[in-house]
């Protein structure tokens, strides 16, 4: 069993909607970061740098528990206990990895930033634009459904029109629709259930 200390924050539901697509059993544990429970002694030695999400696998690598934290590496450790959602293949794995290193190094920092700093909307704009060209045709940034989607849906689910005309971005938005419907997504996104 899986223990996922979140919040409902885009990062943590990265991390609920990873572990639900990958069909991994795991109970959300509400960490409430406007009460700071991040910085307790407890959440603290599971996460030193005190940030959710964090996991605690009871069943790790090696039969024994395992922490992980940052939500890519969680989406990386889902992905590679149950041996999908990262490619189809070899050449298919690296499209999966170059996707999603470009999420957590650009995408997801400008994206992140623009809701706080109106100033970055041209860049936000060049990074959708990369991603709607990219979307063009295909489904998924990869060959098929993987933590490529997964890293990126949360920061842009909830994008308010007037913050980020999506509308602009016409495969952008349709990719959202097609990622929103999936059950898993939902469960994923219901956490925590506070």
């Amino acid at each position: 069993m899986i223990d996922l200390y979140m919040w409902s924050t885009s990062n943590s539901r990265r991390a609920s909607i990873g572990l639900e697509e990958a069909g991994l059993e795991y109970i959300a544990h509400p960490t409430n970061i406007h009460e700071k429970d991040q910085f307790t002694p407890e959440h603290t030695a599971l996460n030193p740098y005190q940030k959710v999400p964090v996991i605690v696998d009871s069943d790790g690598p090696d039969g024994k528990p395992i922490t992980v934290f940052e939500s890519g590496a969680i989406l990386l450790y889902a992905a590679e206990k149950v041996g999908k959602l990262y490619g189809t293949d070899a050449r298919d794995r690296i499209e999966v990895q170059k996707w999603f290193c470009l999420h957590l190094n650009a995408s997801l920092p400008i994206l992140g930033q623009m809701r706080e700093n109106p100033a970055l909307l041209g860049a936000s704009e060049r990074v959708c634009g990369v991603i709607d060209a990219h979307l063009a045709d295909r489904e998924y940034f990869a060959s098929e459904f993987s933590i490529a989607d997964l890293a990126l849906y949360p920061r842009v689910a909830t994008w308010a029109e007037e913050s980020l005309p999506l509308n602009n971005f016409p495969n952008l938005s349709r990719w959202i629709e097609t990622i929103a419907v999936r059950p898993a997504i939902q469960r994923g996104w219901s956490q925590p259930n506070v």
